[in-house]
């Protein structure tokens, strides 16, 4: 019934726009036929019809795909999304792009799979000895999705002239002018469909778990390998054709289960339509938001992701985790290295990071070769290189402090800003502010993120209330915030231009942008936030005992996480303006200070604000020298570095 009111909508919607403009009975004739005679006629039949056809093709192809993902790894959030294929093959396609063009002319199917398959053997790598637990396979194709669109992203803003192009294509289109993409891509998407049915027996067995299903006589392993190269393949495919349409594969599923389907067989079969159906109501939905607006293109994608959002958070409601998450080993003493004394390690860093700021001052390239900059010119370099430096440190510090809180909180070693989707809050504020093309100013922008933060907070605690602010519940609810957040970047990458090139630059951390006013007004604001983390001691200490023992011992946890949470946001928010949403360093800051020996939750705090601004501090200095006269986005850099520190963070747990 639900099924059939989707499509039934979606359909009637898709027509709308023509109804009064031709007979409802030729229409429907324009899939097969035209009236040479009527324009509107030819252009249903070259523009709408073949738009309308293609969406519900790859709908139901992405609706199966995920289906039988979720079948194959037992992880109700499992996608070609979640896993990273879809960044994969939107990364393969760049790096043809760039360096092999010739691969894209014989077949962009092939590079497309190749990346695809990258992705995904790297989640399969990081998460196999965890037994695919659902939170860390999400954690790792997040991450994996995170990383290579940092690299898609370099490779834009250095090589912008090359690729403007493709990252509009990437943000997901269906426009169609003829029907030649829907017949080249009907016969692939339905062979690998019919292998997909044809894995259904042992697919069905494998829902016994694999000791029982091994018994059986099952190859599980071959089966795995074989289903996830045909989601693969299915995704892949479709991303090389019309970019990435982002959640269809999540969200069709989730939706499936949501409205009953229990057995496999139920799964697929409504699983693929809701995807044909959903996917042809988000495509309607953008096209009338392109046809209402100033005539921009609003991307597939967006709206792709919005749909699937709310989708997410409906099944993030019922959704149980039975493993133990990395970094919540029931026996973690043993990883701890040995204490050393917080003056020593505290004293290093604060050198590294006077060291690294009179090299940012001194010691930089010019039109006649490096050179040093005397100490007596420093009051003219200071205008040029002072307030970012200053700014990119402090970032480097807000991270620091919001990322030992919320790993602290959480219980979680994985944790980070960026997981729980404070980060994406206030991107997601900032992208707003720009499109609409107010002029707010820095403080402006900096009171929007902390809203867009403090919004996406509330929503997390909303979500994760009714399980008492666990971890996993946080970094779930983290998840789907992000999903709103990539709309919004979607959308900016289509609309290309100026404003999409600054607002590119800004989302991976354009520190030349920060004045000297706004770095001072940056550094009182850190030190008020800083001042007031000594009352939180007691309850970061407290918290790791777990929910009973904190309660016994006379903390209202809830209360203090909200208020661990606020502050996280906060600092999260100003750090944001600055250096963009997606630099890692909120996650590898509490894990230097970690490594260093500092256990306790004060020695933990300064340190990792310590390690957080070195890390920021040196990102920006190479940034700016690296490929001189141009520059990175020094955020970019601490992404690319974070995103790998990340996997081998993952690879050690599940090592352990």
């Amino acid at each position: 019934m639900a099924a059939g009111l989707l499509w039934l909508g979606a359909l009637l919607a898709s027509a709308a726009p023509w109804i009064g403009e031709l007979e409802p009975a030729r229409l429907l004739a324009t899939f097969w036929t035209f009236n040479e005679d009527n324009y509107r006629s030819v252009l249903a039949h070259f523009s709408w019809a073949p738009r309308v056809s293609i969406a519900i093709l790859i709908g139901c192809g992405l609706g199966l795909a995920g289906a039988v993902t979720q079948q194959i790894l037992g992880n109700p959030l499992a996608s070609p999304t979640t896993l990273g294929v879809e960044a994969g093959g939107q990364f393969g396609v760049t790096l043809a792009t760039l360096f092999f063009p010739g691969l894209l002319a014989f077949s962009p199917d092939l590079v497309a799979v190749a990346g695809g398959l990258l992705a995904i053997g790297l989640v399969i790598a990081l998460t196999w000895r965890l037994g695919f637990s659902p939170v860390t396979v999400i954690l790792a194709g997040l991450v994996i999705t995170f990383f290579m669109g940092a690299v898609n992203m370099a490779f834009l803003l250095l090589k912008g002239e090359w690729l403007g192009n493709l990252f509009i294509w990437g943000a997901g289109s269906l426009v169609q002018n003829n029907w030649q993409p829907f017949m080249e891509l009907w016969p692939r998407v339905l062979v690998i469909a019919a292998l997909m049915l044809l894995l259904m027996r042992p697919l069905q067995v494998m829902q016994l778990g694999q000791t029982s299903a091994s018994s059986l006589g099952a190859k599980v392993g071959l089966i795995r390998v074989l289903a996830l190269l045909l989601v693969v393949l299915m995704t892949a495919t479709v991303v090389s054709r019309v970019g990435v349409v982002a959640f269809i594969g999540l969200a069709a599923p989730v939706l499936a289960r949501l409205l009953g389907a229990r057995t496999l067989t139920s799964r697929l079969l409504w699983g693929t339509l809701l995807g044909g159906g959903l996917l042809l109501l988000a495509d309607t939905l953008a096209h009338w938001a392109s046809t209402w607006g100033d005539g921009s293109l609003v991307p597939t994608g967006t709206t792709t992701a919005l749909i699937g959002g709310p989708i997410i958070l409906m099944a993030l409601q019922g959704f149980k985790n039975s493993h133990h998450m990395p970094g919540q080993e029931s026996s973690p003493a043993g990883f701890l290295p040995s204490r050393r004394p917080v003056t020593v390690i505290a004293g290093t860093l604060a050198a590294l990071l006077l060291v690294t700021m009179v090299i940012s001052m001194g010691w930089s390239p010019g039109l006649e070769g490096w050179n040093w900059t005397t100490l007596t010119q420093w009051d003219e370099a200071w205008i040029w290189r002072g307030p970012r430096m200053l700014a990119a440190i402090l970032a480097g510090v807000a991270l620091g402090l919001a990322g030992t809180l919320i790993q602290r909180m959480t219980g979680n070693a994985m944790a980070s800003p960026e997981m729980l989707g404070i980060s994406g809050g206030a991107a997601v504020v900032m992208v707003l502010i720009v499109l609409s093309g107010v002029d707010l100013g820095r403080a402006g922008q900096l009171g929007g993120a902390t809203l867009g933060a403090a919004a996406a907070l509330g929503l997390l605690i909303l979500l994760a209330r009714k399980h008492n602010f666990a971890g996993n519940q946080l970094l779930l609810g983290g998840l789907a915030l992000y999903v709103f957040m990539d709309a919004g970047l979607r959308l900016v990458m289509a609309s290309g231009g100026t404003v999409a090139s600054q607002l590119l630059n800004w989302m991976y951390g354009s520190t030349w942008l920060v004045s000297e006013t706004e770095a001072m007004s940056l550094m009182v604001l850190i030190l008020a936030i800083t001042a007031t983390l000594v009352l939180v001691l007691r309850p970061l200490t407290i918290l790791p005992l777990g929910d009973t023992s904190a309660s016994s011992l006379g903390l209202p946890v809830v209360k203090a996480r909200i208020l661990l949470l606020l502050l996280a946001a906060l600092l999260t928010a100003s750090a944001t303006v600055v250096i963009g949403p997606l630099s890692f360093v909120g996650l590898i800051a509490p894990h230097l200070a970690r490594v260093l020996g500092q256990q306790t939750i004060g020695r933990q705090l300064i340190v990792a604000a310590l390690a957080g601004g070195l890390l920021l501090g040196l990102a920006d200095y190479i940034s700016r020298v690296v490929i001189y006269p141009a520059q990175l986005p020094a955020g970019l850099l601490a992404a690319l570095v974070g995103g790998l520190y990340f996997l081998w963070g993952l690879s050690r747990h599940g090592r352990a």
